[in-house]
């Protein structure tokens, strides 16, 4: 995940607590979850000595960037190298659809481990086929059959080898139920080889992208090993919003989980009076492949009050397993309130430019700050500001949630047991009041 990424997740819990004392962020995975096992399949084909990988061969790109994957990766990282196309040099289909090796097997990398695969990957020169499918049923195998597992694919052309067929054989290991995710990484390939691609990796819920040279290559295969390492771990009651701010549920301060499409908005309303703040944020939660760049905008408005009164909008172009915007709005004010009422109902919604085709999870998060205050400024003290754990579910009520189930983390639950992250956590949400208050006045600024 990227830092900014990682900054939005946090600040996603921080909106939720109606004082400044955030939970640790929901994407840690939870304690005892399994490391993930990965390891990464490379095409060595006689293709790959196509010079068109920004100045170099396609084969010099790829060691450049496993170079620079291995210097990023972890120790003790469970990882290991299986690549294709590398021994057979003839045009034989028996042997040259066999052809498929593992460089280095799947187990936890140190710094020597690490400079024995890179010398082995930088000995390997481009001269067989492109047996993909076979190379994937292999690479399952050497991952074992217990815990999370990953394949990263690099591949610069389609399977020419088949049977088995590709992306049959991710349906059938994804069918088969075993916990495992294909991401693939199209080098310089046609519109074929990233159909192929991009079906290997929607079979399995991961995701595929394009490289163009090393950089682009090596980026990729970091994303892709962060994205294996660091799981988001959803929580939150379950609610639905609203098509619009009418139909809205009235949300309490905490935190929800909803499903939202690509180009869709989820409306909700949240009570507040005089003197309060509203703390508002979505994240959205990718299941598998999507396509960047990417947004997601938070907004708040008043009823019966022209214009909107927050928004803040979060762009993507990178990798990340959560995309989060939140906003945190003025206190309110006694001209902003109905006539003859001492309070009134925030319209709060959620819009997703997150590219994929079906429904992803989204937390929506909803905190209420600051004193209520009577029209002569002074402290109201017959309203309390709503208590709510950030990153643990609201109790249940009938007008916002429809009798749906809950869902927590192991983590939220036992938050309040933990008094050192109490105090750490306290700081850091201090710091994030600071940061929202910032942008607060900016996006002032910028609708003066």
């Amino acid at each position: 995940m990227t830092a900014r990424s990682r900054f939005c997740a946090g600040f996603a819990l921080a909106l939720a607590a109606a004082v400044p004392v955030a939970a640790p962020a929901a994407g840690a995975p939870s304690t005892g979850e399994a490391p993930p096992r990965i390891e990464t399949v490379l095409d060595v084909s006689g293709s790959m000595a196509t010079r068109d990988a920004g100045g170099q061969s396609r084969l010099a790109a790829a060691k450049a960037a496993v170079q620079r994957l291995l210097d990023g990766t972890p120790d003790g990282t469970a990882m290991g190298l299986r690549v294709y196309g590398s021994e057979y040099a003839g045009e034989a289909m028996g042997p040259g659809c066999k052809d498929t090796r593992l460089l280095a097997p799947v187990a936890r990398m140190d710094t020597a481990s690490k400079a024995s695969t890179l010398a082995r990957v930088q000995a390997l020169k481009p001269v067989g086929m492109t047996p993909i499918g076979t190379s994937l049923q292999a690479a399952a195998a050497d991952l074992g059959d217990t815990g999370p597992r990953r394949i990263i694919l690099v591949s610069d052309g389609e399977d020419n080898c088949a049977p088995p067929s590709p992306c049959q054989v991710a349906r059938e290991l994804k069918g088969a139920g075993i916990d495992l995710v294909i991401d693939t990484v199209g080098l310089r390939v046609n519109a074929a080889a990233k159909r192929e691609l991009t079906c290997i990796a929607n079979a399995t819920k991961g995701t595929y992208v394009d490289a163009g040279d090393a950089d682009e290559l090596a980026d990729r295969l970091d994303q892709s090993v962060k994205r294996a390492l660091t799981p988001y771990a959803q929580s939150g009651t379950k609610t639905s919003g609203g098509k619009d701010c009418p139909s809205a549920p009235v949300l309490a301060p905490g935190q929800y989980l909803d499903k939202i499409r690509n180009g869709e908005s989820r409306w909700y309303k949240v009570t507040l009076h005089p003197g309060q703040s509203l703390r508002f944020s979505g994240s959205v939660i990718p299941a598998g492949a999507w396509q960047t760049p990417t947004s997601v905008n938070a907004q708040l408005s008043l009823p019966g009050q022209a214009g909107v009164w927050a928004t803040e909008t979060a762009v993507e172009d990178r990798w990340s397993n959560v995309m989060s915007s939140g906003v945190q709005s003025e206190r309110l004010s006694w001209d902003k309130v109905p006539s003859g009422t001492d309070s009134t109902e925030v319209c709060a919604r959620i819009h997703s430019k997150v590219q994929t085709a079906q429904a992803e999870p989204v937390e929506v998060a909803v905190g209420i700050a600051d004193q209520a205050v009577r029209p002569d400024g002074t402290p109201d003290k017959r309203v309390t500001t709503p208590g709510a754990e950030a990153g643990q579910p609201t109790t249940p009520s009938a007008d916002s949630h429809h009798g749906d189930a809950t869902e927590t983390t192991a983590a939220a639950a036992s938050f309040l047991d933990r008094p050192v992250t109490l105090v750490i956590a306290a700081l850091a949400a201090f710091v994030l009041t600071l940061a929202i208050r910032s942008a607060v006045t900016r996006n002032r600024r910028r609708g003066a």
